[in-house]
């Protein structure tokens, strides 16, 4: 019974680790962000960004029916993180949903995700490079954020079709 009751110990552990990890990445990543927004006078709802270095798989415009063809709601939008027990976020991944399928489009390394004030605030020596980390992490995560990466997608899928 001693050794059953290890082994359950262990896996609801391991388990409890697993489920909670991100949710906590993310609330800290939120908490940090938002705190260090504050003392620098910037809302993070008004920091503007860029991502012009997403790198795609496939060429634009594309001539993959799949791809093509997708609406806007097909397009999957999934952070890429570093472990499953200790999370760091890494980038963005974009797909399309065909059916079961996930079909890669496009990747956001978070080292590519610009952010001009917080590019200025480091050269400046306002911020330091822990802090610019996690609030790029954070903003990357962010719905906003999201939302704005799927509409980029969307048009450059669609931007030969939209010129015509």
């Amino acid at each position: 019974m001693n050794e059953f009751s290890v082994m359950i110990m262990t896996i609801v552990f391991v388990g409890t680790l697993l489920f909670t990890s991100r949710p906590c990445y993310r609330l800290m990543l939120r908490r940090i962000s938002k705190r260090e927004a504050t003392r620098l006078n910037v809302s993070l709802q008004d920091v503007s960004f860029s991502f012009d270095q997403m790198v795609y798989f496939i060429a634009l415009p594309t001539t993959i029916p799949t791809a093509r063809d997708a609406s806007i709601d097909e397009l999957v939008i999934e952070p890429y993180f570093e472990s499953y027990f200790f999370p760091e976020v890494n980038g963005i991944h974009v797909s399309v949903q065909a059916g079961q399928d996930h079909i890669p489009i496009a990747y956001l390394p978070l080292s590519d995700f610009s952010i001009p004030i917080l590019d200025r605030y480091l050269e400046t020596g306002v911020i330091d490079e822990r802090t610019n980390h996690v609030i790029r992490a954070h903003m990357i995560l962010h719905e906003r954020t999201a939302q704005a990466i799927r509409e980029e997608v969307y048009q450059q899928l669609h931007e030969d079709r939209i010129a015509q």
